[in-house]
């Protein structure tokens, strides 16, 4: 891949050569002010639109009755990221956006968490995992990942009516991207060059070999165990390295992992036009390195390629088309022996298992090498019988792969004027088509390694017992170890009208839409169609109502459930044109706007779970006679049993949104300052459940039970954005803010009988947290027999106590409560960007408050048996700690407030230092502009959590660590 890097350096170098020459024969380019300067739209500004679900719709802001919030694609560059997620922090108003962990790159098998991957960044608007249309065509946003320079704008669309434009997928919130397409503006081209580094974040520690003994002995004592290392051993181990074999002492992790890895970003674009053909080309290239120091090459690079063009054939019929293709390869080492999908250890990124076993592994469990010398072929590595894997063997001699994948799309969008039928007539018809494929071709080996035991002989002499556990396997030969693909069609009929009428404005429109995608292990291809009639009416620009109604079917129910019509309406009123408010000085723009409406949710739910399902197994053998048993007028003695699988529920039907959405925006002070404030309450009605407390063990069909339309949520809150702009002189500025109070509430469940009014879901948040109130440490041994806790025989002092709700003597499960919520109340941004003549600085802040974050993963949760031991466990036993001891005291190890902590934070998640060159300046070097700039990604997080990310506490503890990301590069346009 290094190649491909150089090869696009070249590509640069000679684009630029290239509009060096344009510009000596060209004399029609107008000179532009600046890299990163915006050219306005033809008629109007892009602040004014507000982009909708097809065909490049967009509404004037005056005239939208929701809250869909717009940015552009150049506020998205700033952010120094592979993942075009990452660079949406902070940014939009109820758009809650959390890394989960910073592995290069991106798979497209995210959704549907193949072999243990988790979500890179996770994305949810109003409680919901928001989905995503690129260009008016759905998409996993990790199959088709862009890059900021493809985009013209993102918007966020969460209100109902707005939504409703294109129906039940977008139910959950919809994220809007529209790429970049010609202007007439003549002939542009612009590149950019961007480099640095990705650090590691935060990534929790674990104690030395001499450390761990010493916690071990202790332990062994507190649970009245004679201790098992010797004070010379803990010396030798605190002298020792990573290949004594009496006394190793490992630190995996400085062994087998760096502190930093590269960052690069290059891409040229091409666009312009007249008032025939206008197109905008593209072409990409990022890439990452990857923090391994051992085994083979490891890295992501991805190259994307786009060219949208228009084409106006005459004066009724104009044509778009959008061509796209991209390829992203992945190098690693395998982390554990697997010789096919699914066999062995398969992950999709190698750090999710390195990182447990190397946290799991004490320092001291073996050393590196069992046997190691230049009379062996290849080394053979320590294991223990505990601990049966090498981390290092497993990095750097389990073989190598390379993991290609392709996407390609194409989009084909014709819009035909009837004007001549009617005036305002349109007709626009597009067939969309996109795929991946990926495979994952590499070698699978496997190292010898020996068990390492030291004792010592009956002199009192060290030996070591070495005793074979696994033979190697030599195996170069490439073969495939995983694949996946996905297919995707959609296709819709537009017919709209549009007219003015002195002062009336109407809109009104007829959509149909079919949708299908193929994907690997969804053995039903999924599908949905929609007819989605839009109309809105305009009154002298003051007031406005919109209606959707949108009927849709799905492949997921019967035929008489399948197919649902789902209304909405929406209102503005923009007082500011009254006459009444002319007067006043205050408000230079007000509107107050509200929807309502219902909306079905399409889950692409698993079909015909309204049929019955049955299996047949070999039963248990039952009836008379020592060896064989009846069945009918014969013995047997396994027989065949039909049992069922599922139990279908004919009456099965869509989920529904029940929502309210209340809104007012403004600007003040001659438009320096801009303010919306909107408030939502939104119902999931009718929620696909199991409910598996309805029927006792007994009746045999707890895994069988059928599915209702059963639990109801209700989410609710305040959403609000603010801007202030202004200057003197050579300087000026804009500041800008905004927040999230987000709640919610469980309206129906599939609650149990429960004894206790406070063990019910019902009534509490979503996000609940249940477990035990701590009431203190036991002060004594004789204080800790007094209540029966049940999780262990026996208690002592330093021990937790906790509350007995029910007062029937004992603590159980029975006495767990709501004890708090683990999602934030409060989500925020803030903003400033500063100019002062050439220079300018751009930083933006974000972070959570007021929720809790379980300490239970394995970094708080350890520190028994003779397992590892985390920093903080050394740091805190008998404080934030429990007891240590050898045997696992259960009761210390339940879920309770004693665990919980405070989550808030805030980070700087995002600074850009600049200085754009004027147009005297670049002129003289024939360019058209040019921009430096520094920029940096995750720099700094304020938090009272320790140790762990408070944004994802298992980031670098069980998957791989979030970055801080430093670059610096150039923009040229000419």
């Amino acid at each position: 891949m290094e190649k491909i890097y150089s090869y696009l350096k070249c590509l640069f170098t000679l684009a630029v050569l290239f509009a060096c020459q344009e510009r000596s024969f060209s004399q029609n380019v107008p000179a532009v002010a600046g890299a990163n300067q915006r050219v306005p739209a033809p008629d109007t500004t892009e602040r004014e639109l507000v982009p909708l679900p097809f065909g490049n719709m967009t509404t004037k802001r005056y005239q939208s009755t929701g809250s869909a919030f717009t940015i552009t694609g150049e506020q998205l560059e700033r952010y120094p990221t592979a993942d075009l997620r990452n660079a949406l922090k902070s940014l939009i108003p109820g758009l809650n956006v959390q890394e989960i962990h910073g592995a290069p790159g991106h798979t497209a098998e995210e959704e549907q968490g193949r072999y243990g991957i988790a979500e890179k960044v996770e994305i949810t608007g109003r409680g919901l995992r928001v989905r995503y249309l690129i260009d008016d065509v759905p998409v996993d946003i990790t199959e088709m990942m862009l890059d900021p320079r493809e985009i013209e704008t993102v918007t966020f669309i969460k209100d109902i009516t707005q939504k409703a434009m294109f129906g039940p997928y977008a139910a959950n919130g919809v994220v809007l991207i529209r790429t970049k397409r010609g202007r007439e503006e003549g002939h542009k081209i612009r590149a950019n060059l961007e480099s640095g580094v990705n650090f590691v974040g935060r990534m929790p520690g674990f104690v030395p070999a001499d450390t761990y003994a010493e916690m071990n002995n202790q332990a062994r004592q507190n649970s009245g165990m004679a201790p098992l290392y010797t004070p010379a051993d803990i010396e030798a181990y605190r002298n020792g390295n990573p290949y004594d074999l009496y006394h190793p002492n490992v630190n995996f992790k400085e062994m087998m992992f760096r502190n930093s890895r590269s960052f690069n970003r290059v891409n040229v674009s091409a666009s312009g036009g007249n008032s025939t053909v206008r197109y905008f080309s593209y072409l990409g290239y990022t890439g990452e390195g990857d923090l391994y120091k051992l085994g083979g090459k490891a890295d992501f690079n991805r190259l994307n390629v786009r060219s949208n063009l228009d084409i106006r054939i005459n004066d009724r019929l104009k044509v778009d088309l959008n061509v796209v293709a991209g390829i992203s390869l992945r190098r690693s080492p395998n982390f554990g022996y697997a010789t096919s999908e699914g066999s062995g250890n398969t992950r999709l990124v190698e750090m999710d298992l390195a990182l447990p076993m190397v946290n799991t592994v004490p320092a001291l469990a073996f050393p590196v090498y069992a046997k190691q010398g230049s009379e062996l072929t290849a080394p053979v590595y320590g294991v223990s019988q505990l601990f049966t894997y090498n981390p290092i063997g497993n990095l750097v001699s389990n073989g190598q792969y390379t993991e290609t994948s392709r996407n390609a799309a194409a989009k084909l969008n014709v819009q035909y004027d009837l004007s001549g039928l009617a005036p305002g007539l349109r007709s626009e018809t597009s067939l969309s088509f996109d795929l991946v494929n990926l495979i994952r071709m590499g070698s699978a080996e496997q190292y010898a390694a020996y068990t390492v035991r030291p004792f010592k002989t009956s002199t009192g002499a060290d030996t070591v017992a070495l005793a074979v556990y696994q033979n190697a396997i030599n195996d170069p030969q490439r073969r495939n170890l995983h694949d996946y693909y996905y297919q995707r069609f959609m296709v819709y009929e537009k017919l709209d009208y549009a007219k003015t009428f002195g002062r009336h404005d109407v809109y009104a429109s007829g959509t149909y839409l079919l949708f299908r995608v193929a994907k690997d292990g969804v053995l039903e291809p999924q599908r949905f169609q929609s007819g989605v009639f839009t109309g809105r009416y305009t009154f002298d620009k003051k007031y406005t109502v919109s209606g959707v109604l949108n009927l849709t079917g799905t492949y997921s129910f019967s035929k008489e459930n399948r197919n649902g019509a789902f209304p909405s309406i929406g209102l503005g009123w923009v007082v500011t044109e009254e006459n009444f408010f002319k007067n006043q000085r205050l408000f230079d723009y007000l509107k107050v706007r509200g929807e309502a409406g219902i909306l079905g949710f399409e889950s692409n739910y698993a079909p015909f779970h309204y049929r019955d399902r049955w299996t047949t197994s070999t039963g248990t053998a039952f009836g008379p006679g020592p060896t064989g048993r009846w069945f009918g007028s014969t013995t047997d003695a396994s027989p065949y049993v039909t049992v069922p699988a599922r139990i279908g529920n004919p009456n099965l039907t869509w989920e529904k949104r029940k929502e309210v959405n209340l809104g007012v925006e403004g600007t003040l002070l001659d438009g320096r300052l801009g303010f919306e404030i909107n408030y939502y309450n939104n119902l999931r009605h009718g929620q696909i459940t199991q409910l598996p407390n309805s029927q006792p063990f007994i009746v045999g069909v707890s895994t069988s039970l059928p599915r209702y339309n059963h639990n109801q949520t209700r989410y609710f809150g305040v959403e609000s954005a603010w801007k202030f702009s202004g200057g003197k002189n050579d300087f000026s500025y804009t500041i800008g803010a905004n927040f999230t109070l987000p709640g919610s509430k469980i309206i129906e469940s599939g609650d149990p009988e429960y004894r206790n009014a406070y063990q019910f879901r019902k009534g509490n948040p979503v996000d609940a947290y249940w477990g035990h109130r701590y009431l203190g440490k036991f002060t004594s041994n004789s204080e800790a027999s007094q209540v029966p806790q049940l999780y262990d025989q026996q208690l002592e002092a330093g021990d937790l106590k906790y509350a007995d709700l029910n007062n029937d003597g004992v603590v159980d499960e029975q006495d767990m409560t709501a004890i708090g919520h683990l999602t934030p109340r409060l989500v925020y941004g803030i903003h400033a960007d500063l100019k002062y003549r050439n220079f300018g600085l751009y930083i933006l802040g974000g972070g959570c408050a007021f929720y809790d974050i379980p300490m239970t993963n394995s970094y708080f949760w350890n520190g028994w048996g003779d397992n590892n031991y985390s920093n903080f466990v050394r740091d805190n036993v008998g404080g934030a700690y429990p007891r240590l001891t050898y045997e696992r005291v259960n009761n210390n190890f339940v879920a309770s407030d004693f665990w919980l902590m405070n989550g808030n934070y805030f980070k700087i998640q995002n600074v850009e230092l600049s200085y754009d060159f004027s147009d005297a300046q670049v002129t003289r070097i024939g360019l058209g502009g040019l921009m430096l700039f520094v920029r940096g990604a995750n720099l700094l997080t304020i938090s009272g959590v320790k140790d762990v990310d408070p944004e994802s506490v298992n980031s670098g503890l069980t998957m791989y660590p979030l970055n801080k990301t430093l670059t610096a590069g150039l923009k040229l346009s000419f």
